[in-house]
């Protein structure tokens, strides 16, 4: 049965998601706020100046930590190179062309999707700190964070325009920050930000780096202009089968074929890659094969099998996607090519991880909605969604919010299902009824920066509540130091394992200056934890403070907050963070940080 249309104020924005999903292909808009308007204003102060870099690609230091490898001793700039045997079979020496003039060429100085005018952060927000560090710092994050808000400050720092470190290559710097945010989730914004250098400056760092990074956002097309380079100055396979791809794609199919079998006669791939490649050449221009994938044959997934199958109109099964991590749910949330059905299954997780805003959910939800297709199963979702936008009294609107949040399957999805209903949450005014969801209206709120309207619930929530430690560490303001007694009636809520809320919410009242230093050291003996525990990172990042760097700070709390969820976040790590970012003018985040580890410790 066809679903009918529903009223335009909840849905409004459903134009604004196709739009937003087809303008990060140019490469040029800035990536999507996920703040609300004015959330921590002012801004940040800068931060001590730093040395100019050198805006030469020469010099480039090595590739540290899990980041992809890198082939060594090749010219970043190289402009002679092997080229892959052509149609006759042969090798022979081919010149790589640029085809940038000298007066469009971007400095490698500064690189940036967004500028500190437009949200970012300050140009030398890593102060004169070596780059060395700052490398190894961002190749050692393994993976998603275990926070929405630290996810989306260290995305907001990675596409900032910012000063390249001393002593590091723009190119190499751009390679790491770009594959951190495809570990965090952010394929699009990654995309972006390599977009940014131009094809001459590309290293083989970050040539390792954009190959899963295009093919994460299934943009096939995109990966061509770089292919050749890739090919011969990487020793990654998986570039020599893009370019039987690109040249698929020029219409140069009699070079394609001789690509692709040259790579089934060097095993450049396995049987099941070039079966996927062998599609991917067949839908380029004037291809005329018609290849078939067996899922139930495929029983490792890829970054590349991900991308070729998008990229050709196909929809992998979820038990391969489950292969690949939480952070395929960031890029498939914002992929044009997957189906409704798949991105309102994995719009939670991508909100969780802190990929997507409030905003995008809606028009995730939005659009299935309009989908003749869409099961009933999300049609019950998209009704109720519907019932929390508009219906008749603030009641029926919390009533219909309170059973979306029942119906998450985990703590990821309720916490994504908290951001869907921020908005709306932030609209209900206390009273009526209502208050015995304050809690969780306060929580959804926070989960998407709604400080301001959370903080109108203090006279409905009682002392040692959820709602009252929400709101004692996320309220823009809070009238007293807040005493030992107090968390301690919190605690005498908390049924986290080892308190571990409770730990969490004495770290960042601690860390905010909520409370004192004598309360702070009082919960800690009680909790039987040292929150002032000193480590290689916590001296790091205090350092980072004192100077000033606040992109230094942003990066290393990413480090801090490595792990599966809040559950696996160490309280002193909380604690030492909150105090740095506060320090550097980044109370806001900090306060944010500190309501979501209390609500999802």
């Amino acid at each position: 049965m066809k679903v009918r249309r529903r009223p335009t104020l909840i849905f409004a924005t459903v134009g604004l998601l196709s739009m937003g999903l087809a303008l990060p292909v140019l490469g040029q808009q800035g990536p999507e706020s996920l703040l609300p308007p004015g959330f921590g204003d002012p801004a940040p102060p800068p931060a001590k100046p730093t040395p100019q870099p050198s805006s030469t690609p020469s010099g480039a230091s090595p590739a540290t930590g899990s980041a992809p490898k890198s082939s060594t001793g090749a010219s970043p700039a190289a402009s002679t190179a092997k080229k892959s045997e052509d149609e006759s079979g042969e090798e022979e020496e081919t010149e790589i062309r640029y085809d940038v003039p000298p007066t469009a060429r971007r400095s490698l100085k500064q690189v940036g999707v967004v500028s500190e005018n437009s949200g970012g952060f300050p140009a030398a927000a890593y102060g004169g700190i070596d780059g060395s560090f700052l490398r190894n710092a961002a190749n050692h994050i393994k993976g998603p964070l275990a926070s929405r808000w630290g996810t989306i400050m260290t995305r907001r720092l990675l596409a900032s325009r910012t000063d390249t470190p001393r002593g590091v290559n723009g190119a190499d710097w751009v390679g790491d920050r770009g594959w951190l945010l495809l570990r965090m989730g952010d394929a699009v914004v990654a995309r972006q930000l390599i977009q940014q250098v131009d094809s001459g400056n590309f290293t083989p760092r970050l040539l390792n780096a954009a190959l899963p990074i295009y093919l994460a956002n299934a943009d096939l097309s995109g990966m061509c202009p770089v292919a050749e380079g890739g090919s011969q100055r990487t020793t990654n396979p998986q570039w020599k089968l893009a370019l039987a791809v690109c040249a698929s794609l020029s219409g140069e199919q009699g070079r394609a074929t001789s690509l692709l079998n040259q790579a089934k006669g060097k095993k450049w791939g396995n049987s099941i890659d070039l079966l996927f490649v062998e599609k991917a050449v067949g839908a380029g221009t004037e291809g005329r094969r018609n290849v078939k994938i067996e899922w139930e044959r495929v029983t490792n997934f890829s970054t590349l099998r991900h991308g070729l199958a998008q990229a050709t109109g196909l929809e992998p099964p979820e038990r391969l996607y489950a292969q690949l991590g939480h952070q395929v749910d960031g890029w498939r949330a914002q992929l044009p090519t997957v189906s409704n059905k798949a991105k309102v299954a994995v719009a939670p997780g991508a909100a969780a991880l802190g990929v997507i805003s409030n905003r995008a959910m809606v028009d995730i939800y939005s659009l299935a909605a309009e989908d003749s297709d869409t099961e009933d199963t999300i049609k019950a979702k998209t009704d109720l969604l519907q019932q929390a936008f508009v219906g008749g009294t603030d009641s029926a609107r919390v009533s219909a919010m309170t059973s979306l949040w029942n119906g998450a399957a985990n703590p990821r999805e309720l916490h994504g299902l908290m951001v869907l209903t921020a908005r709306t949450a932030a609209t209900i005014a206390p009273g009526d009824g209502n208050d015995g969801e304050a809690d969780r209206l306060i929580m959804s709120m926070l989960t998407s920066g709604f400080d301001e309207q959370a903080a109108r619930w203090r006279s409905a929530v009682s002392e040692g509540s959820l709602g009252w430690a929400l709101l004692a560490a996320g309220s823009p303001e809070w009238e007293s130091t807040i005493d030992k007694d107090a968390v301690e009636d919190f605690q005498g809520n908390d049924d986290s394992e080892n308190y571990h809320k409770t730990a969490l919410l004495a770290a960042g009242l601690g860390g905010l200056g909520r409370a004192s230093a004598e309360t702070v050291n009082g919960l800690s003996e009680s909790l039987e934890i040292n929150l002032a525990k000193q480590s290689n990172w916590s001296r790091a990042i205090a350092a980072a403070a004192e100077r000033g760097e606040s992109g230094t700070v942003v990066l290393l709390a990413a480090a801090g907050l490595q792990g599966e969820s809040w559950q696996h976040i160490p309280a002193h790590h909380l604690y030492h963070m909150v105090r740095a970012l506060k320090q550097v003018g980044l109370d806001a985040e900090a306060r944010m940080l500190v309501a979501e580890a209390v609500s999802f410790g």
